[in-house]
């Protein structure tokens, strides 16, 4: 993460809508598109079948991201623009245009993707992986200047309401065979105090339960996807 990124304080307080499980979900982004290229080098030539879980863990993470910002223009970004037009005002080109950046990315994904499952040959996993580090470059990008110059923003002009309506709708891009992991990953390095409001949420008997099996899942995930159950961090 970058030095610019914002102090959590003016992420959540009185008056403020709590807006940091943002950051918790875009640091997994870092961390999976990051992780997803040392993945996708260190399949064997030919080896069709590791090719393919390396795969749909590209699908999987490119498609939250797809998501993410989709959903995030629609229910937050042109809220902003509306409320406070001046505040914003100096950030729509910058924000946009790395948007278009990110978005013209991802869309290079999937062609590079289908071929390279095919074959696991070297050559499609070299363009592949060379891709997904510029996608991840511009992702970060994109997600440090958000987290310093718009999130305090939406804290104070989003309101409650509409961020848990942002927040439930995040979720519908999790296949439901992923829900534990997803926990799980954010657990891994999400702001605690961020998680726990979260989990506060859920049926008391669940409570105890789910980190516990989030967290075990994700380790299960990271050894077969990343080789280690404690791999780099989004904030490293």
């Amino acid at each position: 993460m970058s030095a610019e990124t914002t102090a959590p304080s003016l992420l959540f307080g009185p008056g403020l809508t709590d807006v940091r499980m943002m950051v918790v979900a875009h640091t997994s982004f870092r961390r999976e598109l990051r992780l997803a290229v040392p993945a996708v080098r260190r399949v064997r030539v030919g080896d069709v079948r590791r090719a393919e879980e390396v795969a749909a863990h590209v699908d999987l993470w490119t498609g939250l991201v797809e998501h993410h910002h989709s959903i995030e223009d629609e229910l937050l970004w042109d809220r902003l623009v509306e409320r406070v037009p001046d505040e914003l005002a100096p950030l729509v080109q910058l924000m946009e245009d790395q948007h278009e950046s990110v978005h013209r990315l991802l869309d290079g994904c999937p062609p590079l993707v289908s071929v390279w499952r095919a074959s696991a040959s070297v050559d499609d996993g070299t363009r592949l992986a060379d891709h997904l580090a510029g996608l991840g470059a511009a992702l970060c990008e994109h997600l440090d200047a958000e987290e310093s110059r718009v999130l305090p923003l939406m804290a104070r002009h989003i309101t409650p309401g509409e961020w848990e309506e942002f927040t439930e709708r995040g979720m519908e891009s999790i296949p439901k065979g992923m829900l534990l992991t997803g926990f799980g990953m954010m657990l891994y390095e999400g702001d605690p105090e961020a998680i726990a409001l979260e989990v506060a949420k859920l049926p008391a008997p669940l409570r105890p339960i789910l980190p516990v099996l989030g967290r075990w899942a994700f380790r299960r995930y990271a050894r077969r996807m990343h080789g280690t159950a404690t791999p780099q961090r989004g904030t490293d």
